[in-house]
C-alpha cells in the first residue's frame, strides 16, 4: 500500500459559486438590514438610504454611512467571501459574524455591487459585477478610481433584478413601506434617542427619517411590564423580560392597529430575540407554546450577546435563531407562568403592578351553579356611598336585582357596542372627572389608585383620556 498522498485542486467555479450565493433567501428588507449592521459596526451615527434612477434610467439603491470607513486593504478583504473568522471574539457593537453579509445580501438583489469608502485620508472603490464574473470565471474584483469622499462608506446596488422597482409606482411604494417598517422594528433600540443602552443611530430613507417601532408598547400605562431577570448560560448572560399588551378596550383604534402588526396579534405573539440590541427573530414560541387567542397579547424580549451565535444557530441572514437545549428548558418553565397571565388579559380580568380587583364596580358571582353580577362593595366610591346611610345599602341591592341581563345580551348579540353615555361636550366630561378626582383626594385615596379608578370608569365610556391627561387633572 503506497504512503504517497496526492492533493488535487478542487477550487470552485467563480461563475457558478457567485450565482449560487444569490439564493440564500434574502428579501430586499433583510438585505438592507444586513448592510446597516455593517454601518453600525463601523460606529456610524447617520445612515442614508436612497432609491433613485441611475444615468441610464434604471433603478439603483445606495446606502451612505458616516462610520470610520476602510482602507484599500480592508475594502479588498471585505469584498472577499468569508472575510472574517466567525469564531473571533467581537466587540459589543459588532453586528456582523460570517464576513459574508456585504456580498450575499447585496448580490441577492443586484448583479453589480460597488463600495466606495474613505479612511486615513484615502478614498477607495471596488466593484463586483456578476456579468463580468460570468465571462471571465475568476475572482477578479474591479478597482475604481474615484474622487475623495468626505467620510464613511457608500454601498451601491445597480442592475437590480430580484425586486421589481419602478420609481414612484404603487408597487414600489409598497416595497419602500415594507423596508421602512422592517428597519424601524429591527433597529428600534438603536433609532430610539431615549434608549440609553445603545448609541443613537439616525436612519433615513430618501431623506425621510425611519421611526423607531417598539413592539412592546411600553409607553401605554395598560401594558403589563414584568420585571426582567437574568439567566447565566455558560460564560454569558441572557436577559429576559415579558410584556402583556393592552386589551382592545384599553387602546384607541389607531394604537390597536399599530401594535397588532402584519398578521395581527395572534401571529406576532411570542419571543423577540435581540442580539446586541438588534432584533434577530420575532413572533415565535420556538414550538414551546401554541399560538392561541388566549396568549395573543404576550410578547417576550430576550437579549443575547454576539458570543453565542453557534449555540443559538444564528443564520447568515441574521433573521432566524433557535435556542440551545438548556435555554429551551428554562424558557418552557418561564412560559408556564406567563401563559396564565396572558389568559387573564384576554378575558379582561385585571392584573397590573398593583391589585385592582377592588376598583371594579361590578364583580362576577356564583351561587347554586348560577352566575350573576353584584356591585363591588369594596370599591372606594361604592364604600363611601354605602357608609353614608342604610338607605343607600337598599339602593345598591335594588340596582343589583334590576340589572337588565337579557336586554344587554340581545343588544350585544346585534353587534352593538355598549358605552356609558357621558355629556358630548369634552370640557363638561373633564369637569365630571375632575369632580370625581376631587372627591377621591378628599378621602385620602392614593393617586395611583385614583388613576386606576378613573381608567376603569372610562373603559366602557365614549371618553378617551390618556394616563398623562388623567395625571394633569390630578
Amino acid at each position: 500500500m503506497s504512503n504517497n498522498t496526492e492533493y488535487i485542486d478542487a477550487s470552485p467555479s467563480a461563475a457558478f459559486l457567485m450565482e449560487s450565493i444569490r439564493d440564500f433567501g434574502y428579501t430586499i428588507e433583510t438585505a438592507i438590514a444586513d448592510l446597516i449592521d455593517n454601518a453600525i459596526s463601523a460606529e456610524a451615527s447617520k445612515i442614508d438610504i436612497f432609491l433613485l434612477n441611475d444615468e441610464d434610467g434604471e433603478p439603483m439603491l445606495y446606502i451612505d454611512d458616516d462610520g470610520f470607513g476602510m482602507t484599500a486593504d480592508e475594502l479588498l478583504q471585505a469584498m472577499r467571501l468569508c472575510s472574517k473568522d466567525r469564531n473571533l471574539t467581537r466587540s459589543k457593537n459588532d453586528l456582523g459574524r460570517f464576513g459574508m453579509g456585504l456580498k450575499t445580501a447585496s448580490l441577492s438583489q443586484c448583479r453589480q455591487l460597488t463600495v466606495e469608502t474613505r479612511r486615513n485620508e484615502e478614498s477607495t472603490s471596488m466593484t463586483w459585477d456578476l456579468d463580468i464574473v460570468q465571462t471571465k470565471n475568476d475572482w477578479s474584483v474591479r478597482k475604481n478610481f474615484i474622487e475623495n469622499r468626505t467620510k464613511g462608506t457608500r454601498v451601491i446596488w445597480k442592475k437590480i433584478d430580484r425586486t421589481n422597482l419602478t420609481i414612484d409606482s404603487p408597487s414600489t411604494n409598497a416595497i419602500i413601506k415594507n423596508i421602512r417598517d422592517h428597519l424601524g422594528l429591527v433597529f428600534h433600540r438603536y433609532i430610539d434617542k431615549n434608549n440609553l443602552e445603545k448609541k443613537s443611530v439616525e436612519i433615513n430613507f430618501n431623506g425621510n427619517p425611519i421611526d423607531s417601532f417598539n413592539p412592546f408598547n411600553e409607553k401605554n400605562f395598560a401594558t403589563i411590564k414584568h420585571e426582567p431577570f437574568e439567566y447565566s448560560y455558560q460564560d454569558s448572560t441572557i436577559r429576559i423580560q415579558s410584556y402583556i399588551l393592552p386589551h382592545k378596550t384599553k387602546v384607541n383604534l389607531e394604537e390597536w392597529e399599530k401594535y397588532e402588526g402584519p398578521g395581527g396579534y395572534t401571529k406576532n405573539q411570542g419571543f423577540y430575540v435581540y442580539r446586541e440590541g438588534r432584533l434577530i427573530v420575532n413572533g415565535t414560541w420556538f414550538n414551546l407554546l401554541k399560538k392561541t387567542e388566549y396568549t395573543k397579547f404576550c410578547r417576550v424580549k430576550i437579549d443575547i450577546s454576539n458570543e453565542k451565535d453557534t449555540d443559538w444557530k444564528i443564520d447568515i441572514k441574521k433573521s432566524n435563531a433557535s435556542p440551545p437545549k438548556e435555554i429551551r428548558e428554562m424558557l418552557d418553565n418561564y412560559l408556564s407562568k406567563l401563559e396564565k397571565q396572558g389568559v387573564k388579559v384576554y378575558t379582561r380580568k385585571p392584573i397590573s403592578i398593583f391589585e385592582t380587583s377592588h376598583l371594579d364596580v361590578w364583580k362576577k358571582m356564583s351561587k347554586d351553579s348560577q352566575a350573576y353580577y353584584a356591585i363591588n362593595k369594596n370599591n372606594p366610591v361604592i364604600k363611601k356611598f354605602i357608609n353614608q346611610s342604610e338607605e343607600n345599602i337598599e339602593l345598591i341591592k335594588f340596582i343589583e336585582n334590576t340589572l337588565p341581563y337579557e336586554d344587554i345580551f340581545r343588544f350585544m348579540s346585534d353587534g352593538k357596542e355598549v358605552l356609558v353615555k357621558w355629556d358630548d361636550d369634552e370640557n363638561d366630561s373633564k369637569k365630571i372627572i375632575k369632580n370625581f378626582i376631587k372627591d377621591f383626594k378628599e378621602n385620602n385615596i392614593d393617586e395611583l389608585i385614583i388613576i386606576g379608578l378613573v381608567q376603569k370608569f372610562l373603559q366602557n365610556s365614549n371618553i378617551r383620556l390618556t394616563r398623562e391627561e388623567i395625571i394633569e387633572l390630578l
